[in-house]
């Protein structure tokens, strides 16, 4: 009985591996008349999936219920992978899906990047740039960011709504006001909640972090620098019953409003010191309904309507 009994395991087990060792890495060389488009239908949504993408693509990748799928961009500076795309249609659209974005330049497209309905998208070295829409939009979805320059997009940089993001040395900047919004570097809107571990917000044409309707800004300074500065519409806007954790950050050189605003029954904390000065009118604003600053003695603030609350 014992040696059937080994027999029968063996088999089994010989059976499975094929499965288990089922991850699948194709090259699609768009210089060359291939595209990721077509690289996805030959693949197995259900298995570990990796697209290595050389060259410049014309195209719009629609991504749904993949299991695990990468896409990586060979090359390096100007010889990286570039994903173009046109200005009435997205150029990645994640549905259900868990999907990491490598070292690619995503130009164009009126949207760079959409990731909704639950998926899990993971971006690492990556470039969004001149969408028409929203560069890099969350919807229902969660995110990590790490190395990437979200730079001269209209509308709003990154958008989020319901949503998780941690956003680990990233820069957003140069976003222009368009006909969905105000040119906003991040807008965190509808409960979500967005981590910062080293963050550059610049140069853009509206606010520089736009948190409302119940969302939280986290910054964790010992990651890095928390950066806002020269941004048209302001610096850091609370409102709504929001919050945000802004101990260690530097907002500077805003104009338009103050560097921090908070108002309509949110708070923002400055437990972890930080430097507000330089903004214009003010550098941290308290509006009339319950905006609240809790320990802004802790802090370097120029300039404040905000009472001492601890």
């Amino acid at each position: 009985m014992r040696r059937s009994l080994r027999i029968v395991v063996c088999v089994f087990s010989a059976s499975v591996l094929p499965s288990a060792l089922s991850a699948k890495t194709v090259t699609v060389n768009c210089n060359s008349g291939m595209t990721v488009s077509n690289a996805l239908k030959e693949l197995r949504p259900t298995e570990e999936n990796s697209i290595r993408v050389i060259g410049i693509c014309h195209e719009e990748v629609d991504i749904e219920n993949f299991a695990q799928l990468s896409i990586i961009g060979i090359g390096a500076g100007s010889a990286r992978a570039v994903m173009k795309g046109a200005a009435d249609t997205p150029v990645f659209w994640i549905v259900g899906s868990h999907v990491q974005l490598t070292n690619l330049i995503i130009d164009g497209g009126q949207f760079g990047v959409m990731c909704r309905e639950f998926s899990v998208c993971r971006f690492s070295g990556n470039t969004v740039e001149n969408t028409t829409g929203n560069a890099v939009a969350l919807d229902s979805a969660d995110a990590t960011f790490s190395g990437d320059v979200i730079q001269n997009n209209q509308n709003y940089g990154l958008i989020m709504t319901a949503s998780r993001a941690r956003l680990s040395h990233v820069t957003v900047k140069g976003t222009t006001a368009g006909p969905w919004g105000p040119g906003d570097g991040i807008d965190v809107s509808s409960g979500s909640t967005v981590t910062v571990e080293q963050l550059a917000v610049r140069n853009n044409q509206g606010n520089g972090v736009n948190v409302n309707a119940n969302s939280h800004l986290g910054n964790r300074p010992w990651a890095g620098p928390f950066i806002v500065s020269n941004n048209s519409g302001g610096g850091i806007t609370i409102r709504e019953q929001s919050s945000g954790d802004l101990g260690g950050a530097t907002v500077s050189n805003n104009t338009g409003a103050a560097g921090v605003v908070i108002v309509s029954n949110s708070e923002a904390t400055f437990w972890g010191g930080g430097t507000f000065t330089g903004n214009d009118p003010l550098d941290v604003f308290c509006g009339p309904l319950n905006g609240i600053a809790a320990a802004p003695q802790l802090a370097n603030i120029g300039s404040t309507n905000c009472p001492n609350t601890f």
